[in-house]
């Protein structure tokens, strides 16, 4: 930004101080805790001066997005001022997505973009989560009362929904929605956007899809139009979320969210072509979104575009750097990449970068022997590439905080390196404590089909999650027939091998807490149900078993008056 222009902003947006003809009523700033994200010095004391004047209270700053949503994991805010460019790969958008992501705004917070550049108006207004306002610099304090107050009063309804949403009770936020939905108050149309996207958030998709049918009627309002296109897609009905996805994005191209639905559709009915052509063309029009160069990379290695994956591993590398999602396995898959394209100089550097960023780091050490391996083996060092491989395996079981990902790229490995013992036991693991997880048991046929083994991957896909519904549904059957101890004492040894299993938990809950309602309060079983369920909504709070398991525990502990034990 220019010097005029900062200057031009700092005059106008301070020019409310030489007045103070402000309404004499109750002032709504007073109590609110307002974040300034500005990397700008002489704005942030501009835009606090303003805030001040108008009765603010409690001011706090931050110069880019990383420290940004450092404040917000500190402190609860009720207005979050942002400018659109905060230097580097990061923008506004970039720290209300992250910010949402992690459930760092509660839903009655106002999250307003500031921008001196016109050319950011069609992005943010399309964005995939709208802010509440966009302001143009330079602007007055009374546009930037005016503009205030509108929103901090529709956010203000949502107050209702707060504490739900923190603590992901999203069934009984959606409870909330529907009063004030049939109550038909002013901000209907709100809390019907709301309830459509907590709905798909769950799994509820024949909701979302009956509400989104409601808002098309009253009006074609483009989130509806989106909503419905993944109610659809969700539902499987191709064709017509197809058609939907593609209007949205004639309409506007900016929906960037459309094309990650294109490609996914696309890429299900396998036109790795036109999947990887759509993400090529988002990527190009939205360039800072990490995942969406990961998938970008993922289809092209499908579709057999080595040169345009490593491009798009590359990115996803330099822009996760200095993001939260920063992981080992950016540089793994680009290091696999490079090797694929010829280039063993470049992977070592890769290899060189991982071990010095992750350095005294568990995961990342190891996810770097697992690299090495590859090196060495691409490099014919046989001997060197086994030692390095056997050696990740025997760690493996004392890293607890490995991802999915960096589970599969060992499997990978072991599986190119005619390892297949090794790579048979983690993938078995893997199955069966996901043996619910489609999207996951889809990925991993996909990567036994890259390494020749596609037969014999989905035999050992199809035998684990038959063997696991199996012993799964005897416990369920022993639980409805009454016989809760036998059903819990199941699915606790079951558990004993597959302690990541989601389902097995809830299962588990569910057992106990129909054993306390039928033979009374026990200690022991409570205490493990309730750290199962604090455990699962860490892994999966949007599942929609555990939403409903959280309202029966929370009627339960209610019943017996044993508050320490709500979650």
């Amino acid at each position: 930004m220019s010097e005029l222009s900062q200057s031009s902003t700092f005059n106008a947006i301070t020019s409310v101080q030489k007045s103070k003809n402000h309404k004499e009523y109750n002032n709504p700033y007073a109590k609110k805790h307002f974040l300034i994200v500005d990397s700008v010095p002489e704005m942030q004391r501009a835009m606090a001066m303003t805030l001040t004047s108008f009765g603010a209270e409690k001011v706090e700053y931050a110069s880019k997005a990383s420290d940004a949503l450092v404040k917000l994991m500190r402190y609860e805010f009720d207005v979050v001022l942002c400018d659109f460019d905060l230097g580097g790969s990061s923008d506004g958008l970039y720290l209300l997505e992250e910010a949402k992501e992690r459930n760092l705004l509660k839903q009655s917070c106002v999250f307003m973009i500031v921008s001196g550049e016109r050319r950011a108006a069609k992005v943010i207004s399309a964005a995939e989560l709208v802010p509440d306002d966009y302001l143009l610099k330079p602007f007055t304090g009374e546009i930037l009362s005016e503009r205030l107050e509108r929103a901090m009063r529709r956010r203000d309804a949502f107050r209702i929904v707060d504490e739900a949403l923190m603590n992901h009770e999203y069934l009984s936020a959606i409870d909330a929605c529907s009063k004030k939905i049939g109550e038909r108050s002013e901000f209907a149309l709100d809390f019907m956007k709301l309830k459509g996207s907590l709905s798909l958030k769950i799994g509820d998709y024949d909701s979302a899809r009956n509400l989104y049918e409601q808002v098309l009627k009253i009006r074609e309002l483009p989130w509806a139009k989106m909503g419905m296109a993944k109610s659809l897609a969700s539902l499987k009905q191709v064709e017509p979320a197809l058609a939907l996805f593609q209007q949205v994005v004639i309409e506007n191209d900016r929906v960037m969210e459309a094309y990650d639905w294109l490609a996914k559709l696309y890429q299900d009915n396998h036109d790795l072509s036109k999947a990887q052509a759509t993400l090529k063309r988002a990527t190009e029009l939205s360039p800072a979104t990490i995942r969406r160069h990961k998938a970008l990379a993922e289809v092209a290695i499908a579709n057999g575009d080595v040169a345009q994956a490593q491009t798009a591993y590359a990115t996803t590398l330099e822009l996760s750097k200095a993001s939260w999602h920063r992981n080992p396995t950016h540089y793994a898959a680009l290091a696999r990449t490079q090797l694929a394209a010829g280039g063993s100089g470049e992977a070592a550097k890769t290899l060189g970068a991982l071990r010095r960023d992750y350095k005294h780091k568990p995961e990342g050490e190891w996810m770097a022997d697992v690299v090495d391996s590859q090196i060495q083996k691409h490099n014919g060092n046989a001997a060197q590439a086994d030692k390095l491989l056997r050696s990740a395996a025997e760690r493996l079981p004392q890293l607890e905080k490995l991802s999915i990902d960096e589970k599969m790229e060992f499997i990978r490995t072991c599986y190119t390196q005619s390892k297949k013992d090794l790579g048979d036991k983690v993938a078995r693991d893997l199955v069966r404590n996901n043996h619910d997880n489609e999207a996951l048991l889809q990925k991993m046929s996909v990567l036994f089909d890259q390494v020749g083994l596609g037969d014999a991957g989905r035999d050992l896909i199809a035998s684990n999650v038959e063997g696991l519904a199996n012993l799964n549904n005897n416990a369920v059957r022993e639980a409805q027939a009454g016989a809760h101890e036998r059903a819990i004492a199941m699915f606790n040894q079951a558990l004993e091998e597959m302690p990541d299993n989601l389902q097995l938990m809830l299962n588990l809950v569910n057992a106990i807490i129909a054993e306390v309602h039928m033979q009374g309060w026990h200690e022991t079983h409570i205490r493990q149900a309730y750290d199962y369920l604090q455990r699962a909504r860490e892994m999966s709070p949007a599942n929609n078993k555990l939403q409903k398991l959280m309202q029966a525990w929370r009627t339960l502990i209610e019943q017996h008056g044993k508050r320490e034990f709500l979650l």
